[in-house]
């Protein structure tokens, strides 16, 4: 029997503030496909999922919500840009400079088994 792994049952890490008194807590599954989407980066899945998360949580806070959404209807569903974009009411040119900040932060993330706070 496989037990789930430290990182899978707490789901308090995949909680990203948006404000005060608000946050987003998001699925392992949208992760997943995000992850899948952009491919590769980190040595493990789950050090994939903590660093979408934790890129995600260096976004100024009124950009988060709007960039997860896009990366997961771009990276997560596979969809076109302009498509991903035009769901959730973005138009192209933004939706890009969201993503390629999101990716810039992305790769400044270090890696999860570097950090003190897991």
């Amino acid at each position: 029997m496989q037990t789930a792994s430290p990182v899978s049952s707490d789901r308090s890490l995949f909680r990203v503030p948006l404000d005060g008194s608000l946050a987003m807590q998001l699925r392992p599954s949208e992760l997943a496909g995000v992850a899948v989407g952009l491919g590769k980066f980190d040595s493990s899945e789950e050090g994939d999922l903590l660093t979408l998360v934790e890129a995600l949580r260096t976004m100024p806070v009124n950009d988060r919500a709007r960039v997860w959404e896009l990366a997961v209807r771009r990276y997560g569903r596979h969809k076109p840009l302009a498509q991903a974009a035009g769901e959730i009411g973005m138009d192209q040119i933004h939706a890009r400079d969201l993503l390629e900040r999101f990716s810039h932060l992305l790769a400044a993330v270090p890696p999860p088994e570097h950090t003190t706070t897991l």
